[in-house]
């Protein structure tokens, strides 16, 4: 048996994998278009006039492209076009008859054919296939999951194919990390990639033996990764060169960006390296020199403090305050984990943030194969057992009046079939801050008093509010209307069971479950 996460990430992506049980973790480091080892490859694709595949990964990257050929990057975000930045969407150049879930799923299927021969699957009867789940999945992710399966299975060898989110598989990993003394408390993960920074809080109550995980704050993002250094970068190398247009063609621009990629950005940190220089060879090297503009001898110059100013600052720190504000937790530490942490400026940043607070800031070795490595090594076991619900959900009921109503809303009294009501009251369903399973049920008992036998539908409307405190009556509790719908008692068996055994006037009772 086989277990095979592939990190699926907007800008690269990585594959390992553990063989007979979840354990030790294997890396994928040879791919195609490489002559030494890499753990990650670019998410990129060449397609022809005719759409078919060309090259993928590294070798679409690289190659030079034909008349009508296409290459496709950062498809992944056009999952969610609605909510991603213009320089994004301006990037959708794919043509009928691909769009985003074919550019996907062939993707994953080059990936996966290629890992089949990398680890020699055929021979494996089952494999557990564990894919990072894309932000936005919604409707396409049905067509999706079923586009993949289809190039992944074949008549002798079945796949389970699972999609997890990466701050989730991380924390799962990470658990039996930490030291003890980070177990107790808040714990945020930070998956800073290529295009989007992922958060995630926890709640961790016991010890390292026996662990109980509970989601404090549920998945949130923004589109300020590492992939939007380097377009900023590309602005500035545009701003300055402007009255040298040899510099500007693609492939000068691409090399500019390559090389700051590839060392500048993950070298650089902070404010003191401000007095020093960066320095980029030009590919047009005869072009004149310019120092007004930075062009020296063949290579443009740039001050750090330059790049610090408008490159750098600040483009992930405001995500995560505002995540860990909303998570109302105590943060005791805080994971750094994907492609961008290993940013110096970044995790300095971020550790003088919250040095104040006495958060510890953690960044592990492996920080950039973190999700990827958890998928394999524990399969699609799940930690995280509950979640920390955000909001109270509740609806407004008529009660038999109590003394403490008649004091307090007299108002609200009223008879109905010879019974005394307050109506307006609250009832609630799920308290804010409470602890419930994750992907679990919620039971709503249902109560009508009914004056006829066919009495038996009412409206429900459930609704939501922030309020940490309990109130009694609806008047009291701000809420904003979630769901309404209409309930026919006349459905449940006990229903008519009690209709027949009560006489008419009295409260007749059911139960439903929700998600």
């Amino acid at each position: 048996k086989v277990f095979v996460s592939i990190d699926f990430g907007a800008t690269h992506s990585g594959v390992s994998y553990a063989i007979s049980s979840p354990g030790e973790v294997h890396q994928i480091l040879a791919w195609p278009g490489s002559s030494h080892s890499c753990s990650k490859i670019p998410t990129c694709l060449v397609y022809d006039t005719l759409g078919d595949i060309r090259a993928w990964g590294l070798e679409a990257t690289d190659m030079s492209l034909k008349k009508g050929w296409v290459r496709c990057e950062w498809f992944k975000l056009w999952l969610d076009l609605s909510s991603a930045p213009s320089t994004i969407i301006e990037s959708e150049i794919f043509q009928p008859p691909k769009n985003v879930v074919d550019l996907v799923a062939d993707y994953l299927s080059c990936i996966w054919m290629h890992t089949k021969n990398q680890i020699h699957l055929e021979n494996a009867s089952c494999s557990l296939l564990q894919l990072a789940k894309p932000k936005a999945l919604d409707e396409k992710h049905k067509i999706l999951h079923q586009n993949v399966s289809e190039g992944y299975n074949t008549n002798s060898q079945s796949i389970c194919l699972v999609w997890a989110s990466s701050v989730d598989a991380v924390m799962e990993n990470e658990v039996h990390e930490l030291e003890d003394a980070y177990m107790l408390g808040g714990l945020t993960i930070c998956d800073a990639g290529g295009a989007t920074i992922d958060l995630a809080t926890y709640n961790v109550l016991g010890g390292l033996g026996a662990p109980k995980i509970v989601e404090a704050a549920p998945c949130s993002g923004s589109y300020c990764g590492s992939l939007f250094l380097d377009l900023r970068f590309r602005e500035l190398v545009q701003k300055r060169l402007a009255a040298h247009p040899v510099h500007l063609d693609e492939a000068s621009l691409a090399h500019f960006v390559r090389s700051f990629s590839r060392s500048e950005k993950l070298e650089y940190q902070g404010a003191k390296d401000d007095t020093k220089l960066f320095r980029f060879k030009c590919l047009h090297v005869e072009d004149l020199h310019d120092p007004a503009v930075g062009l020296d001898h063949g290579e443009l110059v740039i001050p750090r403090d330059v790049l610090r100013c408008e490159v750098f600052d600040p483009i992930v720190l405001h995500s995560i305050a505002t995540h860990v504000e909303a998570s109302k937790v105590r943060l005791d530490a805080l994971l750094l984990v994907g492609g961008f942490s290993a940013n110096e400026y970044l995790f300095q940043r971020i550790t003088d943030q919250f040095s104040s607070s006495l958060v510890s800031v953690i960044r592990p070795a492996d920080g950039d194969l973190a999700s990827c490595h958890s998928g394999a090594r524990f399969g699609v076991s799940s930690l995280v057992s509950s979640v920390i619900h955000p909001q109270n959900v509740f609806r407004h009921v008529a009660l038999p009046a109590e003394q403490e109503d008649r004091m307090m809303r007299l108002v609200y009294i009223s008879s109905l079939g010879g019974r005394t009501l307050c109506e307006h009251r609250v009832e609630y369903i799920v308290k804010r801050g409470a602890s419930i399973v994750k992907g679990g049920r919620s039971e709503l008992r249902l109560r009508k008093l009914c004056t006829s036998r066919y009495d038996c539908t009412f409206k429900l409307v459930l609704y939501t509010s922030n309020g940490e405190q309990t109130k009694r009556y609806f008047d009291e509790e701000e809420g904003e209307e979630l769901c309404r719908c209409r309930v026919d008692l006349g459905t449940y068996p006990s229903f008519r069971q009690q209709v027949e055994a009560s006489p008419f006037g009295n409260f007749y009772v059911g139960r439903c479950e929700f998600r």
